[in-house]
C-alpha cells in the first residue's frame, strides 16, 4: 500500500490513451494534436481537436477528469452516464482547493472538457466483446448547471454532467483499474499527476488488467507525443518531464528512471516501487466468489490491506463452517473487515467444522452472538444517522449545507430538475429551511415508500422561495 486514505478507480481506455496533456501550462494556438502509436503488433490513432477561445485539455483537466469517473463509480453508474453533483465536491473529489479562484478553474476545465472532440482509430478497447474499435465523443457529452452573474459556476451551483456513453459504458463493464486517487493528490502539481495516472495504467496489459509490469520502456519523443509535450527536441522533452520523474522517485512510485542512448532515438526505461504492487488477483477472486463485485473487491482491498482482507476471509470462512449461516454473505464479510473485535471465532470451530452449530463469543457481559450482532442487537441505521446528524450540527452552518446538498443531490438527481436543486440550494443556503431537518424528512419519505407525495410537497415549499437577487 503508497498511503492510507480512499481509494478509487480510473477507467482504463482514457487513462492508457493519455487524452489529456500532462503541460500545466499549453502554447495559446495548442488546439489540436493527433498521435499515431503502437502497441506492440497494433497501431492506433488518436486525433484531438479543440475550440480556439479554450486549447485542448490540460493542466488540473487530469484531475477533473478523474473526479467524474469516480462520482459517476458512487452514485450508482447509471446507465445514462449522468453525474449530479455540486462544485464543491467535485473540487474536493479531485484534491483540488475549493476556494474561490478555483471554481472560476473548474468552470475553464469543464468547458474544455464540454467543447473538444476526440477521434479514435482502432484504439478503444470494448473489453467484454474482446475488441478493439473506432470511436468519437467528448469527455463531457452535456453540461448543465445553474449560475449567478455571467452565467459561470461558483459555489452554490448545481451541476448535472453528462459523460459519453463510450466511457459510461466502459465503467459498467468493469474496465477499470484501481487509482490510488488519494496519493494522486499528495503530489504537487498537474503534470506529475497527470504523468502519475498515465504511468499507472501502461503499466497494465489493456487485454489482461489484472496483468501488471513492474517496469516500462518507451522511446523518449514516443512518451513525449504520448503525453502531448508540445516540442521536437529531445532535451525539452526530457526536461520537461524529469520534474515530474524526481517527485514520482521520491514519493516511491518510481524505483528509478533511466535513459538509454542518444538524440531522437533515446529510450526511457522506467522501474516501479516496490510499494505499489496491485493486489493479488486469486484474493480478489476469492471475494468475487462471496458476491462481492470485482470493483467492491478492489476497493476493499485498496482500503483495508491485503493482509488484513486475507486474515478476514479466514475468519469468514471459519465462522461459515462453523454452521453460521449470514443473511448476505457480502453484508457480512465487510462488516466482520471493519468491525473485527465484534466476532470472535472459538478455536474448535477450526478443527470440527462439520458441526454445525452458532458461532458466538465468550458470552461476558456486552457479548453477542454472531447472529445477534447482525440483528437487533446492533444499532439501527437511525440512530447511527442521528449521531451523524448530531456532530454535523455542531458544524457552521456552510458545512451543513454542503454535507447535505452532497446527500440530497444524490437521493433526488433523478426527481428535480438542475433550477429545482438549485432553489432547494439556495433555501438552504438563506435559511429558509434547516438542512438537517430537510435531509431527515427526504431520508425518511424514500425508505418509507413515500418518495412521491415527498416529491410533491417539495416542490410545493420550493415553489415559496423567493428569487435570489443575483438572479439565481
Amino acid at each position: 500500500m503508497s498511503e492510507k486514505g480512499i481509494k478509487r478507480f480510473d477507467e482504463l481506455n482514457i487513462a492508457r490513451l493519455s487524452l489529456i496533456s500532462v503541460q500545466e501550462r499549453i502554447p495559446p494556438d495548442y488546439r489540436d494534436w493527433s498521435v499515431e502509436l503502437e502497441d506492440g503488433d497494433r497501431r492506433y490513432k488518436v486525433t484531438c481537436q479543440a475550440m480556439p477561445e479554450y486549447g485542448v485539455p490540460h493542466g488540473i483537466d487530469t484531475d477533473i477528469s478523474a473526479a467524474l469517473v469516480n462520482l459517476y463509480i458512487d452514485q450508482g453508474a447509471p446507465a445514462d452516464g449522468s453525474v449530479t453533483c455540486t462544485p464543491y465536491q467535485l473540487l474536493q473529489m479531485a484534491g483540488l482547493d475549493t476556494s474561490g479562484r478555483y471554481y472560476a478553474a473548474l468552470d475553464e476545465s469543464l468547458k474544455r472538457l464540454l467543447t473538444t472532440n476526440y477521434f479514435i482509430a482502432e484504439g478503444w478497447r470494448d473489453h467484454p466483446r474482446k475488441r478493439w474499435t473506432n470511436v468519437n465523443f467528448r469527455y463531457i457529452d452535456r453540461l448543465e448547471f445553474s449560475s449567478g452573474e455571467a452565467e459561470r459556476l461558483d459555489a452554490t451551483s448545481i451541476l448535472k454532467i453528462t459523460l459519453p456513453q463510450e466511457i459510461a459504458r466502459s465503467v459498467r463493464s468493469g474496465y477499470i483499474k484501481p487509482l490510488d486517487l488519494s496519493f494522486m493528490q499528495t503530489l504537487k502539481r498537474p503534470p506529475t499527476r497527470a504523468l502519475y495516472r498515465l504511468l499507472d495504467s501502461q503499466r497494465r496489459d489493456p487485454e489482461n488488467p489484472e496483468q501488471v509490469a513492474m517496469s516500462y520502456q518507451v522511446g523518449l519523443m514516443e512518451w513525449a507525443e504520448a503525453c502531448k509535450i508540445v516540442t521536437d527536441r529531445p532535451s525539452m522533452a526530457q526536461r520537461t518531464l524529469d520534474a515530474a520523474h524526481e517527485e514520482l522517485i521520491e514519493k516511491g512510485f518510481l524505483k528509478s528512471v533511466e535513459y538509454l542512448g542518444r538524440g531522437k532515438k533515446k529510450l526511457l526505461h522506467y522501474t516501479f516501487g516496490e510499494a505499489f504492487i496491485p493486489p493479488d488477483p486469486l484474493l480478489v477472486q476469492s471475494l468475487a466468489d462471496l458476491g462481492i463485485t470485482h470493483t467492491r473487491a478492489l476497493q476493499l482491498v485498496r482500503e483495508h490491506g491485503e493482509a488484513n482482507v486475507e486474515d478476514t476471509l479466514t475468519r469468514y470462512q471459519t465462522i461459515v463452517a462453523g454452521g453460521y449461516r449470514p443473511r448476505s454473505r457480502p453484508a457480512f464479510f465487510v462488516d466482520l473487515l471493519k468491525n473485527p473485535e465484534k466476532y470472535q471465532v472459538p478455536d474448535e470451530a477450526v478443527t470440527a467444522p462439520e458441526e454445525p452449530r452458532k458461532v458466538q463469543r465468550g458470552r461476558g457481559r456486552g457479548e453477542s452472538t454472531v447472529e445477534e450482532l447482525e440483528g437487533p442487537s446492533r444499532p439501527s441505521q437511525e440512530e447511527e444517522e442521528s449521531d451523524a446528524d448530531t456532530a454535523l450540527r455542531a458544524l457552521p452552518r456552510e458545512v451543513q449545507v454542503e454535507e447535505v446538498m452532497r446527500t440530497l443531490t444524490f437521493l433526488l438527481r433523478n426527481d428535480l430538475k438542475v433550477p429545482e436543486l438549485d432553489t432547494l440550494r439556495l433555501a438552504l443556503d438563506e435559511g429558509l429551511e434547516d438542512p438537517l431537518d430537510v435531509k431527515v424528512w427526504v431520508l425518511r419519505a424514500v425508505t418509507s415508500g413515500q418518495r412521491t407525495a415527498m416529491i410533491r410537497d417539495l416542490r410545493a415549499r420550493l415553489s415559496l422561495v423567493p428569487a435570489s437577487p443575483t438572479g439565481r
